[in-house]
């Protein structure tokens, strides 16, 4: 028994030796092709598509082809003045063909990149040029690109990394990932998270360096580290982060709001979450339906309205420099100002609490300001409230300092 066991197995695996090779056809192509030129790819079946750039005045292109139907697919080489088109399709139109076809192309490196493809994934790598096309249904990866990039996936993830470029990359169902790409190249999603990390602007052939950047998704987080450039967020349903941007301008609908730095300004809003910024110059503009605004370093003037969360406001720099106005607002919460010595206000502050409300109310000053409180109740918006009132002016009163707030304290502070 022991004898035959290794026959028996020789007998069972000579079937898959025998015909295994016969699951899969190949076609296997080369062209003289000189740099500079254009290669167009046409898929018409399902199959990924994957160009590397090499340093041979030719190209190299192998498809493997598997499948029941594979014989039915069509692998048309036209090789034209400047470059070459490679279109592969299925003889039967009429239904789907059960067949796949992935293509390995090897350019030379300076070459302009054309796809079109029914489902299936796109990598490219190595590439000097530009790269433009289409997918239905996969994922799409570039490393290595010196050039532009347009690319749309209708339902894959879309990764850039360590390439010089300028462009758009869109997904309409997955993520985009970003990372250390020197350029103007823009992601957008309507499905999935955007991340941009180590993204410097400028450097890609053909770009703007004045461009700004515009990122969208309709219903995922968004994260990115773009510095020297004013940065546009739009997110339907996720959080935002952004590391650092020269300018910062972001909307959620549903989401957290961070960020770390924006030398020139912050205008942020979100409709459900909190909001922390690290520091701002210039301005800091920040709105909340329904969360806590927290500013840890504003250089200029300051808006900050929040329907049901706490204020924590700090702001620094030279109080005799630039607008510094500040307005903050809170329909439940405290506010907390933190102001550096020396700057010029005139205060201009508010609070209203209501009659079911038990924690006793009060302003906290630092600073010299007139405390009157209301001894009778009045009714608005459906309540009874009392106001208590803080007015007073500080070194020639020039800048406006307006707090409101209902049900919660207001503490001024002076800064070191």
């Amino acid at each position: 028994m022991r004898r035959a066991l290794p026959i028996l197995l020789a007998i069972l695996l000579v079937p898959a030796i025998v015909f295994g090779g016969g699951r899969e056809r190949n076609v296997e192509k080369s062209f003289d092709l000189d740099p500079g030129g254009t290669v167009k790819i046409t898929m018409k079946c399902g199959g990924d598509i994957r160009i590397e750039g090499w340093d041979e005045n030719r190209a190299e292109a192998v498809v493997r082809i598997t499948g029941t139907e594979r014989e039915d697919v069509d692998v048309d080489f036209d090789r034209k003045r400047r470059g070459l088109e490679i279109e592969i399709e299925a003889n039967n139109w009429m239904h789907r063909c059960r067949a796949d076809a992935d293509i390995v192309l090897r350019v030379p490196r300076e070459t302009d990149i054309e796809f079109s493809s029914y489902g299936g994934d796109i990598a490219c790598e190595g590439i000097e040029g530009r790269l433009t096309g289409r997918t239905l249904g996969g994922d799409m990866t570039f490393s290595r690109i010196d050039g532009t990039i347009r690319m749309t996936t209708y339902g894959g993830d879309v990764e850039v990394a360590d390439s010089r470029v300028d462009g758009k990359v869109k997904t309409l169902g997955g993520d985009v990932r970003i990372e250390r790409v020197v350029g103007d190249l823009t992601g957008s999603t309507l499905g999935g998270d955007v991340t941009y990390t180590d993204v410097t602007g400028g450097g890609g052939k053909g770009h703007s360096p004045d461009r700004d950047v515009s990122i969208t998704s309709m219903g995922g987080d968004l994260d990115v580290d773009y510095p020297a450039r004013d940065v546009t967020l739009r997110t339907m349903g996720g959080n935002i982060d952004v590391g650092r941007a020269e300018k910062v301008n972001v909307t959620t609908m549903g989401g957290d709001i961070r960020v770390n730095e924006a030398p020139v300004g912050a205008s942020v809003m979100t409709m459900g979450g909190d909001i922390h910024v690290g520091s701002a110059g210039g301005f800091c503009k920040a709105k909340t339906m329904g969360g806590d605004i927290e500013l840890d370093a504003v250089d200029g003037w300051i808006s900050a309205v929040t329907m049901g969360g706490d204020v924590e406001v700090t702001m620094v720099g030279d109080p005799g420099e630039g607008k510094r106005d500040v307005e903050l607002k809170s329909m439940g919460g405290d506010i907390e100002l933190t102001v550096p010595p020396g700057l010029s206000m005139e205060f201009d502050v508010e609070i209203a609490y209501t009659k079911n409300h038990r924690r006793e109310c009060r302003i906290e000053s630092d600073f010299d300001m007139k405390i009157e409180r209301t001894t009778e109740w009045k009714r608005k918006w459906g309540q009874k409230r009392k106001y208590i009132y803080g007015t007073g002016e500080v070194n020639g009163g020039e800048h406006r300092v307006k707090i409101r707030t209902i049900n919660g304290n207001v503490i001024i502070r002076k800064g070191d």
